[in-house]
């Protein structure tokens, strides 16, 4: 029974740390998936969001939480990728893992407000795409498929996928 008690630790205290480590990720091992999953979620602004509203053009989707340093660091990059982009495809920002003030305000803070935000509080649209850790990517074809890639990436590496998406 001792065993059993300290391998559960052992597997708990591992899990802990690998969830925590998340912040920040710079694996950016891309995944590709063969079609958008189907959702349904708020928007910050308190619009209803569908999946449907992906399809037949380019979008990035960009996975973040409200607390997660990184992705507030990463937000300029974000900023200049959706300016550029203008047009030829539409960032749109997956908050989760946090309450919806938490949410606003971080978007309040980094003067994303020009972006569409889906508030993800339980990360159900998250696991949709199969992302575990902020932040991350989800670059979608106007045919419908799909490629996350996990990590930061900055402006030029945004841009650069999203036409390659195009």
């Amino acid at each position: 029974m001792m065993r059993l008690t300290r391998l559960f630790t052992a597997l708990a205290a591992s899990a802990l740390l690998i969830g925590l480590a998340g912040c920040g990720s710079d694996s950016n091992s891309a995944t590709e998936t063969p079609e958008i999953p189907t959702f349904s979620s708020p928007t910050l602004a308190g619009a209803e969001f569908t999946s449907a509203e992906l399809a037949d053009k380019t979008t990035v989707l960009w996975f973040w939480a409200p607390w997660c340093s990184v992705c507030f660091a990463e937000a300029p990059e974000i900023s200049a990728a959706a300016s550029e982009l203008n047009g030829e495809a539409e960032i749109i920002g997956v908050g989760a893992l946090g309450p919806v003030d938490d949410m606003n305000q971080f978007v309040a803070d980094t003067e994303l407000g020009q972006l569409r935000h889906i508030s993800d509080e339980k990360a159900a649209v998250w696991a949709k795409f199969g992302v575990a850790a902020q932040p991350a990517f989800a670059f979608i074809s106007a045919d419908g498929s799909v490629q996350i890639v996990p990590g930061s990436l900055n402006a030029e590496q945004i841009v650069e996928k999203a036409r390659a998406f195009s």
